[in-house]
Order: structure tokens, then C-alpha cells, then sequence
């Protein structure tokens, strides 16, 4: 059976990792949605006794909606991590999302990063 492909829909950095939506669509056309963390780089920093038996990378399930991406994200402060790409179908409601989170403020730092007008 072959793999979905995967797209990126919202990835966020800081100097440690980044986390990232990604969705995928079946035969059927239903759409899924997975949120990754990848704190990889954080492991470059550690000697190698101290990154023994941590978990440096994780995906979730499969997610129903990009909502749902929204509420796993939510484990995190996402919102005022360095955007570095949103998939131009999911700018209104990831910066709807910012606001909510981080006010006025962050939507601005948002927008101008995101280079939307």
C-alpha cells in the first residue's frame, strides 16, 4: 500500500527544535493532520551519557482536524516561537490562533515575519 505524502502546513522554531503541522490526504480524499517535534539540535549540545534514553523526536497519531493540531500544539507556547512557514490555505486560522494566545502583539510580530498584509 503506498504512503500518503505529507505536506507542511505550520512549522515554528527556536534555537532548540522546531514543531510542525503536517496533513495528509487518503484515497478517499479524507484529510489528516500529524504535529512533529523535533528537538534534535538540543541533542548536538549534550554529551552523549546525558542524551541517553531522551526522546528527541516525536510524531503524534493521526489527527481529525487541524484544530485538533491546534489543541496538541497547545502543550507548547507555539505562538511565540519563530514562524518560519504557513501553508498559505491555513494563514487566517493559525493567525486567529496567535491572537487568542498571544494578543495584539504577537499578531503583529506574526504578520510581519509571515510577511502578510
Amino acid at each position: 500500500m503506498k504512503k500518503n505524502k505529507l505536506e507542511l502546513i505550520l512549522e515554528v522554531g527556536a534555537a532548540g527544535g522546531s514543531l510542525s503541522v503536517w496533513s495528509s490526504t487518503n484515497k478517499e480524499g479524507n484529510r489528516s493532520f500529524l504535529v512533529k517535534r523535533d528537538e534534535s539540535p538540543l541533542k548536538a549540545l549534550m554529551e552523549e551519557k546525558d542524551a541517553k534514553g531522551i526522546k528527541f523526536k516525536s510524531t503524534t497519531g493521526q489527527l481529525q482536524s487541524f484544530a485538533d493540531a491546534l489543541i496538541v500544539l497547545g502543550q507548547y507556547p507555539w505562538h511565540r516561537l519563530y514562524p518560519m512557514f504557513v501553508h498559505h490555505d491555513f494563514i487566517d486560522p493559525v493567525l486567529a490562533a496567535v491572537m487568542t494566545l498571544g494578543g495584539q502583539k504577537e499578531l503583529d510580530r506574526w504578520k510581519q515575519r509571515i510577511k502578510y498584509e
